[in-house]
């Protein structure tokens, strides 16, 4: 198998599960040393143990990615071990499940600093880590949503923060193109993640539906009539941040197995 990512040093934020954990494990299967963002410890060093398996260096952070303090020690700390960032994964991402009308801002405000400020921080950061060390290729990838592209019932501060994400991705793809540096978006549709489930949980309530009922309802919206698994999103993720994708970027493709069709 040719690793695409042999001896590059990839970030992946939301590392400890679901699609960021996934893009981890990719990474570290293609020869990536891989920085691992988590703010919950005893998941993330768990993860961190799976993937030294696979042989590869392997650094576990407890970091608060809305934050710019733990950000920038964050960065400083993979600096000082590995000097040059090549990759960055911004998988960190949360949902909400609740009406416009209903929604307090304080909720909206956590929706929007993890899903779009967590991207416009660390990617800000590792651009400069990335033009100071002149990087050849650099890439960054984050997890929009197909979300961001129709909007949900009760699901408003997640499908604008998304939206976002979108803009931000076209923003840095015009700003760091001089750099060689590619930005892009991937767009998934329902993913079978720990997330998705919760999400289940509490917008069937809105529905009127039991959870069962709903995912029923929603996998019915999609032409390939299943969720997606994590590993399919991060084998696109795995493209996006190789050498194949060099004259990519400023996009945000979606992965929904159709569900924009319908």
């Amino acid at each position: 198998m040719e690793r695409k990512l042999e001896g590059k040093t990839c970030i992946v934020t939301g590392a400890a599960r679901g699609i960021g954990k996934a893009v981890a494990v990719k990474y570290a299967e293609h020869g990536a040393n891989v920085v691992l963002m988590d703010l919950n410890k005893e998941t993330v060093e768990a993860t961190a143990k799976e993937i030294e398996a696979l042989g590869v260096t392997v650094l576990p952070l407890v970091v608060n990615v809305t934050s710019s303090k733990e950000i920038d020690a964050a960065l400083q700390e993979v600096e000082s071990q590995f000097t040059k960032i090549d990759v960055l994964a911004n998988c960190a991402g949360i949902s909400t499940s609740r009406l416009i009308l209903d929604i307090e801002e304080e909720e909206w405000d956590r929706v929007f600093n993890v899903n779009l400020k967590s991207v416009y921080l660390l990617s800000k950061g590792v651009a400069k880590n990335m033009i100071k060390n002149e990087v050849k290729n650099g890439k960054i990838v984050s997890i929009s949503s197909q979300a961001s592209k129709i909007g949900e019932l009760g699901n408003g501060a997640y499908c604008t923060s998304k939206a976002g994400v979108n803009s931000l991705t076209q923003v840095l793809a015009l700003e760091l193109a001089e750099y060689g540096i590619a930005v892009n978006a991937v767009c998934p549709g329902f993913v079978d993640t720990e997330m998705l489930r919760e999400v289940f949980q509490k917008r069937s309530a809105i529905e009127g539906k039991a959870p069962e009922e709903y995912e029923e309802l929603l996998t019915s919206q999609v032409p390939m009539r299943r969720l997606a698994k994590p590993k399919e999103i991060a084998d696109f993720m795995l493209f996006l941040s190789s050498e194949n994708a060099n004259y990519i970027t400023g996009t945000s493709m979606t992965i929904a197995g159709g569900k924009t069709l319908i």
